[in-house]
């Protein structure tokens, strides 16, 4: 278990990460609590000046037709839900019109404490009347493969190609480190952590082992 260490007064507080700040955080060690992780990354023109491109992956869920004609969220029907498909690269998946399919980015995304993101459908995607975030938002200390609701919402059939540029993550620090920016004891920690062994500690949660990419969003 990490001790959150201290505090690095930053300029982005509760604003959007620009580009030199995420890579700043790329190259911090794994154990610093500010380091920031996206793999792999292809190269740098994955990097615009607020937001970093994520690619598609090569795993799928696709909805499997019920023998009810409801479904019910419980434990039992939800391992019925889908059916796993994996597309290798250079081939495709036909996404029917208004079909909606689970994948997954490509990439292996780890979450500092101090940062949340938010995953959009790239505009030359939505073009092509393609969404893939109906849940977008990603919280601090999140590990693994984010996880895409690929909607197609036009009238005709959409081929998908693992490996293609799919979204855009954006990067955000909490706003809530302004409240204790000013409140910094000498330790340079928060008046709030405690990290004599006493008392209501606040930790950082157990980082879980990076899983197999494409396999951590089912």
């Amino acid at each position: 278990t990490l001790i959150c260490g201290p505090h690095r007064r930053s300029e982005y507080s509760g604003a959007v990460l620009p580009k030199i700040e995420i890579e700043r955080r790329l190259s911090l060690d794994l154990e610093d609590p500010e380091s920031l992780v996206i793999t792999p990354l292809l190269d740098g023109k994955a990097f615009d000046a607020d937001s970093v491109d994520l690619r598609l992956g090569r795993h799928f869920l696709l909805p499997r037709t019920l023998h009810k004609p409801f479904f019910c969220p419980d434990s039992r029907s939800q391992s019925n839900l889908h059916t796993e498909v994996f597309i290798p690269f250079g081939r495709y998946l036909v996404v029917p019109a208004h079909q909606t399919v689970l994948g997954a980015t490509m990439e292996f995304i780890k979450l500092p404490h101090d940062v949340c993101g938010e995953i959009l459908t790239k505009s030359s995607v939505a073009r092509s009347f393609v969404l893939i975030e109906t849940a977008p938002w990603v919280h601090p200390d999140y590990r693994g493969c984010l996880t895409l609701e690929i909607a197609n919402v036009s009238n005709t059939p959409v081929l998908l190609y693992p490996g293609r540029l799919i979204g855009q993550l954006i990067l955000l620090l909490l706003a809530r480190l302004l409240g204790v920016r000013d409140q910094m004891p000498a330790t340079g920690l928060p008046a709030s952590f405690d990290t004599s062994g006493t008392g209501d500690e606040k930790k950082m949660p157990d980082a879980e082992p990076p899983q197999r990419l494409g396999a951590t969003y089912f």
